[in-house]
This record gives C-alpha cells, structure tokens and sequence, in this order.
C-alpha cells in the first residue's frame, strides 16, 4: 500500500511540474516561421525587373500596331513579346524570385495546378434507352 501511495504521490509531482502550480499546462508559441522572409534582391531579380519593364513596354507596342497597315511592324513586336517570356522564363530558371504580382508569364509545368481536363477519366457512354 506504502508503494501504491508513493508512485502516486510521485506522478501527482510530475504533474504539477509539468502543468505549473495552477494545473494549466503551460501555453507554447509555435516556431517562427522564416521560409518566407524576405530576402535581398540578387543581381537576377534586377535583370528580371528590367524585363519585366520591356515585356510591358512591347505588350503596349502591340496593342498601338493593331491596324493592318502595320503587319509587319506588329509580327515583329509579337516575336518581341514572346522573346521577352521566354527571357523572363530563363531568368526564373537560373534563380530570379518575382513577386507574385510581378510574375507575367505562366510558371513552369511542374508548378501549374493540374486543370479539371487533365488526366480525368470520364464515365463512359452508357445505354439509356431503346433504339427504336
């Protein structure tokens, strides 16, 4: 009985020890979260800024040559445009961290959420009726 009394005497310390004097356990804050701080812009981020002003700056010289006048002048600026992304792509790829509000192209495949059309089975034709 002595023994039974003191475990029980000994979990009650614990306990004490552990939840403090009140019996509340003790409140703990969670862990900082420091994946997402900010960090100092690399030279890649200034390039990818730099092309982020001319992608803008031929989206606008596209809009300017839509007549049929100018063809020419706005195939070029198109080729311009897709040049640009494709830059901008590139600068992503060896490290660039655009805002989210200055990201102006798609993000890579792999980032993309998967849309309602891809890789869905659809329920196969069934037969509803007689073909009379």
């Amino acid at each position: 009985m002595k023994t039974i009394k003191l475990i029980q005497n000994l979990v009650e310390q614990e306990l004490k020890e552990f939840t403090g004097p009140n019996g509340a356990a003790p409140y703990r804050q969670p862990a900082a979260d420091t994946a997402n701080e900010p960090s100092e812009p690399t030279e890649v981020d200034d390039l990818y800024k730099l092309a982020i002003k001319a992608r803008l700056a031929t989206e606008s010289l596209v809009a300017a040559l839509d007549h049929p006048i100018y063809d020419q002048a706005f195939e070029a600026a198109f080729k311009a445009t897709a040049a640009l992304r494709d830059a901008l792509n590139a600068l992503e790829n060896v490290g660039a961290e655009p805002e989210p509000e200055d990201r102006v192209v798609a993000p890579p495949k792999e980032e993309q959420p998967l849309g309602a059309g891809f890789g869905v089975k659809h329920m196969p034709m069934t037969h509803t009726g007689d073909n009379v």
